[in-house]
Formats: structure tokens, C-alpha cells, sequence
């Protein structure tokens, strides 16, 4: 009797204790003391999870209750492995914006399209973001702003910000119909908090895997030997488009700059600017196969430089990319990107030569048509079919486009000049990598 008396207290201890987990993990997510795995760009990660909330349906004031429900739940721990895991992978505003997703896909997987993108919102919005809601008849969506502009993707402006429409990434049920709400359960918070940025800049990110891939590229001036991750390819694979300053500005893999950056330098030491442009201009023209993106691709894309050596085949937007890096890194020259209707080339300004060719002027100062796309044909030479044709300048300095300029912006005329009238483009928001 004695044995079965204490076995049955044994049992009501248990039951007892169990009581509270069980009502921990009543909603969609697993007890609070849990860990969670989940992919990410072919990763497998783990963070706290936490217990979510169901939404009953997609009305402003089922919204509403959902979200002050969550204010009586702690989600600090999950925000605290998710911001350590950012630290650690080195992650840029983009890919925390992934990151909160994944995290929210794998959690919520079962759940409804309200119940993960009310998630994601909140999350963001307490890791700092500025992140608002809106609604469509059938679901739930996310509006967020961006430091740059992207391309191919809807927005609606709301004050003086631009939101930028994503919609749960495992079941978005959209059509060209549906009519977008703002819906703001949280309005002291809405529009405040920290815009996302695109830009690479003082991150590296720290992923790897064992598929690296080696890569060596000689076109009889240059040489250059490299090995890039597959890994972190992959994560660019799929990033938004944005103009083109913003590629050539940024830095994904630092160490991969400075080593590419470290061998060519010394191959171009004895060389002038026009020669050490020119020794450029051949290796992007000759080392890469041209390539549409349709073909390479089945869609839009615009690499990064990590990207352009990587790939085997580019277009013009890519050349054009890496060879405004390569002569802003190493020879220091102010570069403009020059679009044409359906091809995109470059120009640049040289110091310490004074090479004649096809340009313009800009300010003052004279600008050399370099065409990466054009195999064969050196700094000051443009595409003879683009000669005829109005291309529209954007510039990578906001010197030129201070209050204080003392020289007009519009392009001056001389008997060099073979392009036509010029129409010119300053971005200020990409420019901020600059300074």
C-alpha cells in the first residue's frame, strides 16, 4: 500500500507540473523554454521560440485584439537569438528581414498567412523597425520602406515614405483586384523606427560551406586567381533590384575586395590612368561570355561583384558594375554609370592624362565614354549604334550635386562630344556608401 501511495503522488506531482507547459503551448508555437530549428538559405538554424497568437480573421479589430495580446506574451527571447544570430552571420537589413521570416515560416508552418505575417510584424517592429501592416479582403501584409530605390516591385506611399508590399512567402493569395488597407494595430509605433537599408557596408556576412568554388581569370595583361562561397551566392541569388550605384558601392565580402584588389594592384603600378583603364577595360571585356539575364537567369538580376566573378557570363548592367569598382578602387577616379535605351555603359573622369574619344562634359569636368560591354574597344570609344541616341547620366558623387557647386550640372558641348544631349540623374540615397 505504502509503494502505490507513493507512486500516485509521484503521478499528481507530474500532472501538476504539466499543467503549466500544457497551457504554455496552447497557442500556434511550442513552449516558451524551447528551441526552434528552421532553415535559412540552406542552413539550419535555432532560436527560442515563443507562443503565438491565433488572429480570427483579417478585420482591423481581430488585428487589433491579436496584438495586444502579444503584448502580454514575452518574446524577448526569441528577439535575443534572433538579433544574436544577425551578429554572428553578419546579416544586413535584408537578410534580417529574412531571417524574422524564415523564423516565422518554421514556427507558424501549419498556421494561417494572418497569423505569420501579424508575427513577423511584430517581431520587426520590436527589433527596431519601422515595419506597418496593411490588409487586403483575404490576408494580412507587410509594408516596408527602403533607403533605396527597388525595382519591379509594388509600393504605396504613405506620408513622404515609400512601402514596399510583401505577402506571406507559403501561401500569398493576391490577385490584380485586391484593394490594399493600411492597418496599423499598434498606431503610436507606426511609421517610426529605423528604415531598411540595402546596402553592404560595414558587415561582412559570415557564412560558409565546403562549396567553394575556384575561380581564375587571365586575359594575358591580368591575372586573377579567387575562391568565393557558394553559400553566400546563394543569398544574393534572389535579392532586390536596385540601381546600379548601390551594386558598385557595396561591400558583401570584404576579404574577397581585398584580395581581388591586392593582386591587381601591382600589375597596374607602372601603368598611367588611361593605360591602367584600358589593361581594365580588356580584362571585364574578354574574361567573362556576354549573357542575357533572361537566358542566365529566366529573370531580371543584377550582380554584386562578388557575383561577376563568380558566374562564368554577364551583361552590361554587370560589367558595367565591376569596372566602376575596379577604377574607383584602385585608380581612385570619379565614375558615372551611362544609360542607354537597353544597354548600360560608363564614364570616366581622368586626372592625369587627357585622353580624347567619345564623352561629355559635366560641370567642368570631361567625362571618357569606357564601354565594358563593347569587346575591343578602348576608353573614349562608344558602341557606333548608341552614338545617335539620348542616355541618361546618374552619378556616384553628391559633390556635384551640392547647393554650393559652382559649375552648372548641364553637360557643355565641344567638338569631341559625339553623344548627344545628355539628361542627368543624381541618386542620394545610394550615395551615402560613399561617404
Amino acid at each position: 500500500m505504502k509503494s502505490i501511495h507513493s507512486y500516485c503522488q509521484i503521478l499528481m506531482l507530474f500532472l501538476l507540473c504539466a499543467i503549466p507547459l500544457q497551457l504554455a503551448a496552447g497557442g500556434l508555437g511550442q513552449p516558451a523554454s524551447s528551441e526552434l530549428e528552421f532553415p535559412f538559405y540552406g542552413q539550419s538554424l535555432c532560436a527560442a521560440t515563443l507562443d503565438a497568437v491565433k488572429v480570427k480573421s483579417v478585420r482591423d479589430n481581430d488585428v487589433s485584439q491579436a496584438w495586444r495580446e502579444y503584448q502580454k506574451r514575452d518574446v524577448t527571447p526569441a528577439i535575443s537569438s534572433l538579433q544574436t544570430l544577425s551578429e554572428q552571420m553578419g546579416l544586413n537589413d535584408w537578410f534580417v528581414f529574412q531571417l524574422v521570416r524564415d523564423y516565422v515560416d518554421g514556427l507558424l508552418c501549419d498556421a494561417s498567412p494572418t497569423d505569420r505575417v501579424l508575427l513577423e510584424h511584430l517581431l520587426l517592429v520590436k527589433m527596431g523597425y519601422d515595419v506597418r501592416l496593411a490588409r487586403t479582403e483575404r490576408q494580412l501584409l507587410l509594408l516596408v520602406p527602403f533607403d533605396q530605390e527597388v525595382y519591379e516591385h509594388s509600393f504605396i506611399r504613405i506620408g513622404d515614405k515609400d512601402y514596399y508590399l510583401f505577402f506571406d512567402a507559403l501561401k500569398a493569395d493576391l490577385d490584380e483586384r485586391s484593394v490594399v488597407y493600411p492597418c496599423d494595430p499598434s498606431r503610436k509605433d507606426a511609421g517610426k523606427g529605423r528604415v531598411f537599408s540595402l546596402l553592404f557596408t560595414d558587415k561582412a556576412l559570415k557564412v560558409s560551406s565546403d562549396e567553394n568554388k575556384l575561380c581564375d581569370y587571365d586575359d594575358g595583361i591580368i591575372h586573377v586567381a579567387c575562391s568565393i562561397d557558394a553559400a553566400v551566392i546563394r543569398m544574393l541569388r534572389s535579392y532586390p533590384l536596385m540601381n546600379l550605384q548601390c551594386y558598385a558601392t557595396s561591400v558583401v565580402l570584404p576579404q574577397f575586395h581585398d584580395e581581388i584588389l591586392g593582386q591587381l594592384t601591382p600589375q597596374l603600378a607602372d601603368m598611367s590612368q588611361c593605360d591602367a583603364a584600358d589593361a581594365l577595360l580588356h580584362f571585364v571585356q574578354y574574361v567573362f561570355g556576354y549573357e542575357e539575364d533572361i537566358d542566365q537567369y529566366g529573370e531580371e538580376k543584377i550582380n554584386f561583384v562578388e557575383e561577376s566573378f563568380y558566374y562564368d557570363n554577364n551583361d552590361c548592367e554587370d560589367r558595367s558594375i565591376l569596372y566602376a569598382f575596379l577604377i574607383q578602387s584602385l585608380l581612385g577616379l570619379d565614375v558615372q554609370f551611362v544609360h542607354y535605351p537597353g544597354h548600360e555603359c560608363t564614364a570616366v573622369r581622368f586626372t592625369d592624362c587627357n585622353p580624347r574619344g567619345n564623352g561629355y562634359y559635366y560641370g567642368k569636368d570631361y567625362y571618357l565614354i569606357c564601354d565594358p560591354s563593347y569587346v575591343g574597344g578602348t576608353i573614349g570609344r562608344c558602341m557606333p549604334r548608341y552614338r545617335a541616341m539620348q542616355p541618361t547620366v546618374k552619378t556616384m558623387s553628391t559633390m556635384l550635386a551640392s547647393d554650393g557647386n559652382q559649375y552648372p550640372l548641364e553637360p557643355r558641348l565641344d567638338k569631341r562630344l559625339i553623344l548627344t544631349d545628355l539628361s542627368f540623374e543624381t541618386v542620394k540615397a545610394d550615395t551615402l556608401a560613399m561617404q
